[in-house]
């Protein structure tokens, strides 16, 4: 994303110090989940790739609703549920969203590509 010129990425995990890790290999900032959570921090896209909100934990979201407000765009790469708490309450406070599934789809068939050398049917 820095790269394809956002002004800053930052990297939060449940554990500070995997998201440490992973800041560094990609020349980014790490920060606490719970900053995030709490509205300490911001941005305008919020990626989430925990697996909090999937079954059966849908009742649940790694960041508050009262959080989401200001982002512009917010994915959850969990694609079941299709529409998880966190993409409804990002909805609610004007985000755009995006599930998972989309990720899903290109991945299998970047799959179908390599593994064919054909280009898929994705309809």
């Amino acid at each position: 994303a820095k790269a394809r010129g956002a002004a800053k990425v930052l990297v939060a995990n449940r554990s500070f110090d995997r998201a440490a890790a992973l800041a560094k290999d990609v020349g980014c900032e790490a920060v606490e989940l719970s900053a995030v959570a709490s509205g300490e921090v911001k941005g305008d896209v919020l990626c989430n790739t925990t697996s909090v909100g999937m079954h059966p934990y849908e009742d649940q979201t790694p960041v508050p609703a009262a959080a989401l407000k200001g982002y512009k765009l917010v994915f959850d790469a969990i694609y079941t549920p299709m529409e998880t708490m966190l993409l409804k309450e990002a909805a609610a406070a004007g985000a755009v969203t995006v599930s998972g599934l989309e990720m899903f789809v290109g991945q299998a068939a970047a799959q179908f590509r390599l593994f064919t050398g054909k280009e898929p049917p994705v309809d």
